[in-house]
């Protein structure tokens, strides 16, 4: 259910529950200093680099950049929302929470997802109890069985059996009072044209879909012979948005979050017969081709995508498709190609996990794939077959946007097309104006420095203290800091002081980015010993003598080059030589 808490109340449920004492009951911590150590929950390491500021609130992972309080401590590691782990921390220090005013119409619409959810977990039992407690089940059991799968693999993930029969789960249901509006939503029963009612998954092998939470909101269902449809899948509801979801995340995350790695795949065996053999960082998208939203499900998880699709013409369309979307982003990318065309099912039943770890080893790159599979279909002995292939695999090239990458991929044509650099880029320009195609050069990053740290620790006093904070403002120019990020955080700061006296708590998270919020969750672990006049001054000082380098510089360009406007510099020289006489006193 939808609620809303004021940030007085947030802030009284973070000040009764303490940080340490918080993930103290997930990670060992031990104290060095103010601030207590262990390793990071969020990824593997041995060394402990994961710091916990108990004076501040904050946690830190100087491996992972891993970050915040102890409610996205919580979100984080459990996978729930903002909502759900204030109201285990307001549980946790007996905190009463208010009952949410909701109007009529959300009420309504919230009610009505309750009962979705409900029904969904009912069929869920009602398929899985066929399956595995009643002669009915029988067939779908033994033909799992035959597959390979446990009955621990069969339980983990609540495997079922419709029923051969016309309306058998339409009956048990209304015999319990649930609405047959509920049940046509979420297309457990249609109704033909007579009007007549019948149940829509019969004698089939039945996957429940979770979500994230583990809440079963959709089906899919699989025949056990040679008739079609293969699968029949449920359609998207209120509940469910397929291309948002994954199958087997809410099982895999946790591996997926240790590792790093996610192993996409197309269906609910391959998934299936992967965790059946301890492989349990591998998850399918549901009926449809990986999606912006998946990426945005992995983005917390995951460093690494490996794509493990069927090697059939619509499993390459779908690896074709996926290594577009996943370009560009900051997932590191390969793909796995199946030997001799069979699906990760079949091989992990053929030649089980060690031989599929190795294949995951050995993906290679999306450029080397595409590549590959251009150079099997075109012949590259003649003109036209080497044309082809460039054809096919500039479209990715050109996508590129890191200068120093895109040239490494040109030249990586060379060899196995046996052609010299200079006609792959030719034909490259020729591809790019023929359709009219802009090529994205990404800025390099600015490599700031400061010397000393003396920014780090300025702004590490100034975002805890309002004091230091208004001094900040008042004496140096925002220009003054080489780090253009610390500028950012200090602006939106100061205004949130401004406009409401506070500098702590969610409303920082707010006004922050993402990664504004990241460098702020580092600062505050910072424990500064030295004065702020000092480090104001130096940093102050640092700058001033930086910009009369450079206009020292422009004016001796400018004068030897006749132009007159040098004097306008070597004014400017002497307003800053005052200004550093002014601040060295």
């Amino acid at each position: 259910m939808s609620r809303y808490f004021e940030n007085e109340l947030i802030e009284q449920i973070k000040d009764a529950n303490d940080i340490v004492s918080v993930v103290s009951e997930h990670v060992a911590l031990k104290k060095k200093g103010k601030n207590y150590w262990g390793c990071c929950p969020f990824h593997n390491e041995k060394t402990p680099s994961f710091s916990v500021a108990p004076d501040k609130g904050f946690y830190y992972c100087f491996g992972c950049h891993a970050s915040g309080n102890a409610i996205k401590f919580l979100m984080e590691l459990e996978g729930i929302t903002f909502v759900e782990a204030l109201e285990r921390l307001a549980n946790r220090a007996n905190i009463p929470l208010p009952e949410a005013k909701l109007s009529p119409q959300v009420k309504a619409r919230e009610e009505r997802r309750k009962k979705l959810y409900e029904a969904c977990e009912l069929a869920a039992s009602f398929f899985h109890n066929c399956l595995v407690k009643t002669s009915i089940g029988k067939p779908g059991l033994d033909y799992l069985k035959q597959r390979g799968l446990t009955t621990e693999t069969i339980e983990k993930f609540k495997l079922g059996f419709a029923p051969d029969a016309w309306d058998r789960l339409y009956k048990s249901f209304t015999e319990r009072g649930i609405e047959e509006s509920i049940l046509l939503e979420l297309n457990l029963i249609r109704k033909n044209d007579k009007g007549q009612v019948y149940d829509f998954f019969r004698n089939r092998i039945m996957f429940p879909i979770m979500d994230g939470k583990g809440r079963v909101v959709a089906f899919g269902g699989r025949v056990m012979d040679d008739s079609t449809p293969k699968y029949l899948n449920s359609p998207e509801s209120q509940i469910f948005e397929k291309g948002k979801l994954l199958f087997a995340f809410d099982k895999a995350y946790k591996t997926i979050r240790e590792k790093k790695q996610a192993i996409l795949v197309e269906g609910y065996m391959d998934v299936i017969s992967a965790h059946n053999v301890g492989l349990t960082n591998v998850v399918a998208s549901l009926g449809t081709a990986y999606t912006r939203d998946h990426g945005h499900v992995l983005m917390r998880q995951a460093e690494e995508i490996i794509l493990a699709y069927d090697m059939d013409g619509a499993g390459r369309q779908a690896a074709t498709r996926a290594i577009e979307l996943l370009q560009n982003t900051d997932f590191k990318v390969r793909v796995l190609a199946m030997p001799d065309g069979k699906d990760p099912d079949d091989y992990i039943r053929n030649h089980g996990p060690v031989a599929f770890e190795r294949l995951v080893t050995d993906a290679v790159k999306p450029l080397d794939y595409l590549l590959s599979e251009s150079l099997i279909k075109h012949d590259t002995n003649i003109p036209e077959g080497k044309q082809a292939v460039l054809e096919e695999v500039f479209p990715f090239i050109g996508n590129i946007q890191n200068q120093t990458v895109r040239d490494d991929a040109l030249k990586a044509l060379a060899l196995p097309l046996w052609l010299d650099n200079s006609t792959i880029y030719r034909y490259f320009r020729n591809y790019t104006k023929r359709g009219n195609i802009e090529i994205v050069n990404e800025a390099v990053p600015t490599v700031n420095t400061t010397a000393n740290g003396d920014e780090d620790m300025l702004v590490a006093l100034a975002i805890n203290d309002s004091q230091v904070l208004e001094e900040v403002v008042k004496y140096l120019p925002l220009e003054d800091f080489q780090n253009i990020s610390y500028r950012g955080i200090i602006e939106k700061i100061y205004t949130l002081f401004t406009d409401t006296g506070n500098i702590q708590g969610e409303s920082i998270a707010e006004v922050l980015t993402p990664e504004e919020y990241e460098v702020y969750t580092r600062l505050m672990m910072f424990e500064v010993n030295e004065a702020v006049p000092v480090l104001i001054r130096k940093i102050r000082l640092h700058s001033l003598r930086e910009q009369y380098k450079a206009h020292s510089i422009m004016a001796d360009q400018l004068k030897r080059a006749g132009d007159s406007a040098f004097i306008s510099e070597l004014h400017k020289c002497q307003e800053i030589q005052s200004l550093i006489r002014e601040w060295s006193k």
